[in-house]
């Protein structure tokens, strides 16, 4: 068939394999320039178990499974900068699993409340406090780390841990946000 004089069949089969090499160059930048050295970053510390990116659009998430460590916060900063070394400015966002247990949680799920009221109203002595206070009651032991960017929770019992990392201006904003719109 052929339209003007252009034979569609061959237009189709031309934008199939110009399509196909596209994706095989992606593939093989992501594999080698990407997955491969972050792979080999994480490998060489002593933090990561095992790495699974997924990219959504724009943004990579890069789910980690960590060992017990007892500072996140170092932990956390170090792996964030070996991710930067090789995104470079790709945004990505990483999620770190851990070896928690349904104790460790409901440790966790406790201070929820008071460690978001920090975010908002700055009180973190307290937070540290019934942080530290409801993992003893859970048999654990907790640390709590701050920065300017994060809040950095880690719950530790025996050979099983729980980390959690939050942002803290995103949190503060999304807390002030839902404060006021119940005021109005």
């Amino acid at each position: 068939m052929q339209i003007k004089g252009v034979r569609v069949y061959v237009v189709i089969i031309v934008l199939a394999v110009t399509l196909g090499v596209l994706l095989t160059v992606q593939y093989v930048y992501q594999k080698y320039n990407v997955e491969q050295p972050l792979f080999k970053m994480y490998s060489d510390t002593e933090l990561v178990d095992d790495v699974k990116l997924d990219n959504e659009g724009e943004m990579v998430t890069v789910n980690l499974s960590v060992r017990k460590t007892e500072d996140l916060k170092e932990a956390y900063l170090e792996l964030n900068g070996y991710t930067e070394k090789i995104l470079g400015h790709n945004q990505f966002h990483m999620e770190l699993k851990d070896k928690r247990t349904q104790e460790l949680s409901d440790a966790y799920y406790k201070s929820q409340y008071i460690i978001y009221e920090a975010l908002a109203k700055g009180d973190f002595t307290e937070m540290a406090a019934e942080v530290q206070e409801n993992a003893r009651d859970a048999g654990a032991k907790a640390r709590v780390f701050i920065d300017n960017d994060n809040v950095y929770i880690s719950f530790i019992k025996d050979d099983k841990y729980l980390y959690e990392v939050i942002p803290r201006h995103n949190a503060a904003s999304q807390v002030s946000g839902m404060l006021g719109s119940d005021a109005l």
